[in-house]
């Protein structure tokens, strides 16, 4: 028996199955070895479609992703069972002549035993591989089952992200119109119901991007259904708010409420994914809302802005990363 091959093959089984139960069962996050995958098709999609001006690309790599992942978990654990069935030169044989079958029918033997298709040209060579069958159609099995069962709820988070996202773009196109169309000419109350609705909305989101990372590279060349876009959007109307105190209502707390939903999204983006350093975007609304901006010292405002320097920096990388420009939703 070959123990480097037998070695090697139980590594790449055991760290395949791990990866997979990570992405799947784990709600913090996927695996190393799948967060890669997503994160460079990703890349590379992203560099593809501007190179040749197709944004359509975008559209397609979330469901890519996915299917890139269960492809690379079932060719890694074909290598993984053929090393451990090739460590031993009698570990499968041909029906007919008993002979050791070759190098490549072990594989091919590895293959049909996975997806439980059975056949009757090889079989294994005595007990002990036999059981190792078993736990071979077993594994193949679960690993369908749970890739089914992961496919269909990822499904409907898809379905809500773009819920939130058609909520958000349905308040205003900019941040500006945001606050404009929520403003009365007396008070925010239509803006305060709004954001109540949204407050439950964006921890929901949080909850699913937990629980399924490949969500965030599912994109819409519609800005109405991006999240990323209209997320970043809402954020710079809640930045608006922080900076300049539009609201000195007694509901001026329910800004805050769906500022601290918008900090746990932002954290969980930063602790699942890593962006490239974008400079920090303009903040030219003061003119845009002159009926709505009070007068306040200059220091009180710049001191606010530095305070979210950083945040804006990387919602800009967020908008980036997801194959948008920060100028598409700001006036």
């Amino acid at each position: 028996m070959n123990i480097i091959l037998l070695l090697i093959g139980v590594i790449i089984v055991a760290v395949t199955n791990m990866d997979a139960l990570s992405t799947i069962l784990r709600i913090n996050g996927g695996s190393k070895i799948s967060n890669f995958v997503a994160r460079n098709v990703w890349r590379i999609s992203v560099f593809v479609s501007r190179k040749f001006s197709r944004t359509a690309i975008l559209s397609n790599v979330g469901a890519l992703i996915v299917v890139t992942l269960f492809s690379l978990w079932a060719v890694l654990l074909m290598i993984g069972y053929g090393l451990i069935y090739n460590s031993y030169v009698h570990s499968i044989v041909e029906t007919s002549t008993e002979l050791p079958a070759s190098i490549t029918a072990k594989f091919y033997y590895v293959g049909y035993t996975l997806t439980s298709l059975g056949n009757g040209d090889l079989k294994t060579g005595n007990d002990f591989w036999r059981i190792i069958s078993n736990f071979t159609g077993l594994n193949g099995m679960f690993l369908l089952s749970i890739a089914i069962s992961y496919f269909i709820p990822l499904m409907n988070a898809v379905v809500k992200q773009r819920m939130l996202a058609t909520f958000i773009s349905n308040l205003g196109d900019t941040p500006t119109e945001i606050i404009s169309n929520g403003w009365n000419g007396t008070d925010f109350n239509i803006l305060h119901e709004q954001f109540k609705e949204l407050y439950p909305m964006i921890l929901m989101q949080c909850e699913q991007q937990l629980a399924y990372p490949v969500l965030l590279y599912f994109h819409s060349e519609n800005p109405k259904y991006s999240p990323q876009l209209n997320l970043a959007k809402l954020d710079e109307a809640l930045s608006i708010q922080e900076v300049y105190n539009i609201d000195q209502s007694d509901k001026a707390y329910i800004w805050k409420n769906l500022r601290m939903a918008m900090n746990k999204y932002l954290k969980v983006i930063k602790n699942s994914y890593s962006f490239n350093t974008e400079p920090v975007p303009d903040f030219p609304y003061k003119n845009k809302l002159p009926s709505l901006i009070r007068d306040i010292p200059k220091e009180t405002a710049d001191y606010r802005l530095t305070n979210i320097k950083e945040r804006r920096a990387f919602i800009a990388s967020l908008v980036k990363n997801d194959g948008w420009k920060w100028e598409e939703f700001v006036d």
